[in-house]
C-alpha cells in the first residue's frame, strides 16, 4: 500500500505493555490529516495479531521493518525502553526509510543491571494492583503475562544487542533525532538536557512537570516541540 502524495507517514511505537493508541492518542488526533499516522501495536500488545516470540525484540524489529517497508519512508516516534530501542534499530537497519526519530521517556546507556532490576520488580508491582491487572487484560487479553516474560527473558539473554542504546549509537545513526523527556524522571531529564554529547544530529527538549510518557502527560507541549523539530528537520 502506497502513501498518498503530500501525506508522509508517521510511525508510532509504544512502550512495554502500552499501546500506540494509549501512549499517543493526542498525537494521533493532531497529526492524522497532514500526515499519514501509522500506530503500530507491537507483538503481544493491543490490536496486534502476533503473539510474543521467544526472541522478542528481534521478532518485533522484523515486524516493524515490514510495516515501514510497506507504507514507505517516514518519521518514527517512539516511547520508552521498548519502542525507543526498536526505533533506533529500525533507523540503523534501514536509514533510507527513516527521515527522523523522536524518542520520549528514554535515556541512552541505561545500565543492564538497573534495567533488569526494574523489570524484575515490574511484575510483582502489577500483581499488587488489581485495577492495573484488569486494564492490561482489557488492552492485551491474558497474553500480556507471556509478553512480559518473553521480553524479560530476551533482554536477560541479550541486553547489549537488543534493548541497550549506547550514546554513541545515537550519534552514529546520522539521523535527525529529538530526545524529549519530562522533568519528573531524573535520568531521563539528564539525558534530554545533555544531548550535545551525542553529536550534531541529536537535540533535546525537556517538558516541565511531565513524567515518563510526556506525550500523554503534556500533549500540547509535546506536540509543539515535535512540530518545531520537524520544521527544522525538513528545512535541512
Amino acid at each position: 500500500m502506497s502513501t498518498p502524495a503530500g501525506r508522509p507517514p508517521v510511525y508510532l511505537l509504544h512502550g512495554l505493555l502500552g499501546t500506540s493508541y494509549g501512549h499517543f492518542s493526542a498525537q494521533i488526533r493532531a497529526w492524522d490529516g497532514p500526515y499519514r499516522v501509522v500506530p503500530v501495536d507491537l507483538p503481544g500488545h493491543g490490536r496486534c495479531r502476533l503473539d510474543a516470540a521467544p526472541d522478542y525484540l528481534d521478532a518485533a524489529l522484523a515486524y516493524v521493518l515490514a510495516i515501514v517497508a510497506r507504507f514507505g519512508a517516514g518519521r518514527l516516534v517512539a516511547a520508552s525502553y521498548l519502542g525507543g530501542p526498536l526505533a533506533v534499530r529500525v533507523a540503523a537497519a534501514r536509514p533510507d526509510l527513516v527521515h527522523s526519530l523522536v524518542l520520549t521517556g528514554f535515556a541512552p546507556g541505561l545500565d543492564r543491571d538497573v534495567f533488569l532490576a526494574l523489570l524484575a520488580g515490574f511484575g510483582p508491582l502489577v500483581d499488587a494492583d488489581d485495577d492495573l491487572v484488569a486494564e492490561y487484560d482489557r488492552l492485551h487479553g491474558p497474553r500480556w503475562r507471556a509478553t512480559l516474560a518473553a521480553f524479560t527473558a530476551h533482554t536477560e539473554r541479550a541486553y547489549e544487542t537488543t534493548a541497550l542504546v549506547r550514546p554513541d549509537d545515537l550519534g552514529a545513526l546520522g539521523v535527525d533525532t529529538l530526545l524529549i523527556n519530562g522533568t519528573l524522571k531524573s535520568v531521563e531529564r539528564a539525558a534530554a538536557t545533555g544531548t550535545a554529547r551525542y553529536g550534531p544530529h541529536v537535540r533535546g527538549h525537556v517538558i516541565p512537570g511531565a513524567g515518563h510518557i510526556a506525550s500523554h502527560d503534556a500533549p500540547t507541549q509535546f506536540n509543539e516541540a515535535v512540530a518545531a523539530f520537524w520544521r527544522k528537520e525538513a528545512g535541512r
